[in-house]
């Protein structure tokens, strides 16, 4: 007699059955751990802000779905059993994820997590990202900040890739797909070594310059066709015999004696024990200091906080508010 073995592959896992999948969700273990935590309904309902029916429903659709008694009624009490109290060991893990990955939600929602990243030019990202990102860091501590020096085309190629969320620069150049903002409205200023002849003068001209040796950026440069213009304006010529791009390097030569330089007065105003006079120069040159954000796209949060409290910073250090370019509005509030 021959005997006939049915085969069979292997047995589905519980986790593929959808019954088994549907036998309590997260939901129903918090009014679980609610009632074990205050033994009874009406107290878990005002902890979970639910009505007592709801608790009493939940309960009992979660003891239906188990096939066992989760609690013991006992002096009008609800005495968790020994089955719920081993569910929910191995439940309040979960519980401690959950709550952390809400605290996690809220601090992106109210910004104080997250990421920001700050595209800079060299002159700001010394006297000017500094003392800003302090201001922010208070308010937002566990955001996570990568700050980059770079040239302007550098800044301006970040910010339109996606690769910065904000670039401050002073006097941006123009490009479609860019918004720029201006913050505040700069000028140059006019800085002597100390116990320079012209020390003694609050304010510089181009007639005062004559036949001085200057140092500053390049007529080619942003800042120096500026300049040249200004000095056109007094009938006379810009032409520096040392040409320094950055005004951190135009100060330090000037603080060693080798000529009257031109910086922006932020510069100025931040070096430390400077070596030098800090003058007024007419015909005024402004230098507009921007923020810069991808057109027609929604801004990063972090970075429109971060930019407001860059504008707040430098009115409380200059005074002067700049006008939105091209129609652009201004920094809004935080």
């Amino acid at each position: 007699m021959k005997r006939h073995v049915a085969l069979s592959g292997p047995s589905p896992t519980p986790m593929s059955d959808p019954q088994f999948r549907s036998l309590i969700n997260l939901r129903q273990l918090e009014v679980l751990r609610a009632v074990m935590r205050c033994r009874t309904t009406i107290g878990a309902a005002e902890e979970l802000g639910m009505s007592q029916p709801a608790v009493s429903n939940a309960i009992k659709l979660a003891e239906t779905k188990l096939g066992i008694a989760l609690f013991d009624r006992v002096s009008n009490r609800l005495v968790p059993t020994a089955d719920a109290r081993i569910l929910m060991a191995d439940a309040e893990p979960l519980f401690v994820v959950h709550e952390a990955v809400q605290r996690k939600a809220w601090d992106l929602r109210t910004g104080r997590a997250g990421v920001l990243r700050i595209h800079a030019t060299a002159e700001l990202s010394q006297h000017l990202v500094p003392p800003v990102l302090a201001l922010f860091m208070a308010e937002h501590p566990d955001v996570q900040v990568t700050i980059e020096s770079v040239r302007m085309d550098a800044l301006l190629e970040g910010v339109e890739s996606g690769s910065a969320d904000i670039g401050i620069a002073m006097k941006p150049p123009a490009r479609p797909n860019l918004m720029r903002e201006v913050l505040i409205e700069a000028e140059m200023t006019c800085i002597t070594p100390k116990g320079d002849p012209l020390g003694h003068l609050p304010v510089l001209t181009p007639f005062d310059l004559r036949g001085r040796r200057i140092v500053g950026p390049g007529p080619a440069s942003p800042l120096g066709a500026m300049l040249a213009q200004a000095f056109e304006r007094s009938s006379d010529h810009y032409h520096p015999d040392i040409e320094a791009r950055f005004a951190n390097i135009v100060s330090a030569l000037v603080a060693r004696g080798l000529g009257i330089g031109f910086v922006d007065e932020m510069t100025a105003r931040h070096v430390k024990d400077p070596g030098f006079d800090i003058h007024r120069f007419r015909p005024r040159v402004a230098v507009p200091v921007c923020g810069l954000f991808v057109r027609d796209k929604p801004r990063a949060r972090l970075a429109q906080v971060f930019l407001q409290r860059a504008l707040q910073y430098m009115q409380a250090q200059i005074g002067r508010r700049g006008d939105a370019d091209d129609g652009e509005a201004g920094a809004s509030g935080a």
